[in-house]
């Protein structure tokens, strides 16, 4: 019994020293967390409350934290990829961590301007092509069908360099030069076209939807019996000098070759051979493009240029 009021007597005793101590001293605190307020290190007493979170954003590979305890609360964001390009591989958008590889260039084309080429950095490699020409005619200058450049002049016909270029009509006369039968030797006298009309149909020529028929008839007046020759052609044959070998070329591609006749009728009138040579060509309707020629028979077999040719054009 005596030792149990002894006990009692000492924890009576350090109490009351506590509590006198806690009277006198000055409380050490150890600053407010997150979890517990402010608290003193000797006597552990309190005052406030616990501080509330300070949160930081999730981000990409944490959910959000707190500055003060390091606590944390959700889950990461995740990247936000953007795709990988020949310029930089697949990067996060947010936080700029990468992953994989560079991707390929996307080529466009090498063209006449420039050479193959990345349409996304602007790389090129190899060479630029040549320009894909549209010959030129007698309206343009050739160009290039890719890139518009325009290159030269537009083409001039061979008769009109060489002022041969006519409009038929009816009744016009001109010196004409071809061979004689006998012996070949050159014989000049007078061409005349005696008649020149356009019509659907005849007798003699079958009618078709969308197209007219030309006919020109050509008179000639010659001291001697002769060879003559007439044709047709086109302004588009693209050669810089004329020859019987072309052809002619319709608006929707068609091509046709160029027809020639010889004189079909021969008469004396005191002294003068006079021969006919008729032609006819069926071509569209409004077609400019048509062109009626008169030369020596002999440049037209041999194939040579007739320096006295004539063109008259038939619109």
């Amino acid at each position: 019994m005596f030792m149990k009021r002894n006990i009692s007597l000492i924890i009576l005793i350090v109490g009351l020293v506590l509590v006198s101590a806690c009277a006198t001293h000055e409380h050490d605190w150890e600053e407010a967390t997150c979890y517990q307020p402010r608290t003193c290190k000797i006597c552990k007493a309190t005052e406030g409350e616990p501080l509330e979170h300070i949160w930081l954003d999730a981000t990409c590979t944490q959910p959000r934290v707190c500055e003060l305890c390091g606590a944390s609360e959700g889950e990461p964001l995740g990247h936000d990829w953007v795709e990988a390009t020949c310029e930089h591989p697949k990067t996060c958008r947010v936080c700029g961590q990468t992953e994989g590889e560079l991707a390929d260039h996307i080529w466009s084309e090498a063209t006449c301007l420039h050479p193959k080429k990345c349409v996304v950095c602007g790389v090129t490699e190899g060479t630029t092509l040549p320009h894909t020409w549209v010959r030129a005619s007698y309206d343009s200058s050739r160009y290039c069908s890719v890139c518009g450049v325009v290159e030269g002049d537009s083409l001039i016909p061979a008769f009109e360099k060489r002022d041969y270029k006519y409009t038929i009509e009816k009744g016009t006369t001109w010196d004409y030069t071809t061979i004689a039968n006998a012996d070949d030797s050159n014989v000049m006298g007078k061409a005349t076209v005696t008649d020149y009309r356009k019509y659907y149909s005849d007798g003699a020529h079958a009618g078709r939807e969308g197209y007219e028929w030309r006919e020109a008839t050509v008179e000639f007046r010659m001291p001697t019996g002769c060879k003559v020759m007439v044709g047709y052609t086109d302004t588009y044959v693209g050669m810089e000098e004329y020859a019987v070998t072309n052809y002619i070329t319709y608006p929707d591609g068609t091509r046709l070759p160029v027809v020639a006749t010889e004189a079909y009728k021969y008469d004396w009138e005191d002294d003068v051979c006079v021969s006919y040579a008729n032609l006819a060509v069926q071509v569209p309707e409004s077609y400019e493009d048509l062109v009626f020629y008169v030369c020596s028979a002999d440049y037209a077999y041999s194939g040579r240029v007739d320096p006295n040719i004539r063109f008259m054009e038939m619109k």
